[in-house]
């Protein structure tokens, strides 16, 4: 595949982007975390960052000071043994119910041939058991992704937080 700084995919790698993107949505929402962390590259840099708001008329800025999460590749497989298991965390347990909807997606190539930047906005809806209200999350992430032979690997994501301050207990779900 040959690509162009910031030139659009074809209509075909736009599909298989689109379909990457609900699928990976699927193994998150059903807490298939180990398919999920096989989509990620071993290089994978994954930032999870909050807005600061400024006065009218200035930029709104992401990601300022310490992120909710710095994350590579060990340490996502960490998180990932935590979360996939009940009894390393009570976190998930009883376990959580999900739903991710990702839409906007924007796919574009890069100066690296074989690697694609992608944005998109995701919605994560999570009801517990334990809460009367489900907690509703919005976030852009941009990524990075890789391709390879079957598919898709996740080399980077930055992913910026809606909300300034997060009104959930935890953050026992991954971006």
């Amino acid at each position: 595949m040959t690509t162009q700084s910031a030139s659009r995919v074809d209509d075909a790698l736009y599909r298989r982007v689109c379909e990457f993107y609900y699928d990976e949505a699927d193994l998150l929402a059903t807490r298939q975390l180990s398919q999920w962390f096989a989509l990620l590259a071993e290089d994978i840099h994954y930032r999870v960052g909050f807005p600061e708001f400024y006065e009218h008329g200035t930029r709104r800025q992401v990601g300022i000071g310490n992120p909710y999460f710095d994350d590579d590749y060990t340490s996502l497989k960490v998180r990932v043994q935590l979360l996939g298991n009940p009894t390393l965390t009570t976190a998930e347990h009883p376990a959580n119910v999900y739903n991710y909807f990702v839409s906007n997606v924007r796919a574009r190539g890069t100066d690296t041939a074989g690697e694609i930047d992608v944005d998109t906005r995701l919605l994560i809806y999570r009801v517990r058991a334990s809460e009367p209200v489900p907690y509703i999350l919005g976030a852009r992430r941009r990524d990075r992704l890789r391709v390879v032979d079957d598919g898709f690997r996740i080399a980077r994501r930055e992913a910026s937080i809606d909300q300034a301050i997060i009104q959930a207990p935890n953050m026992s779900f991954l971006i």
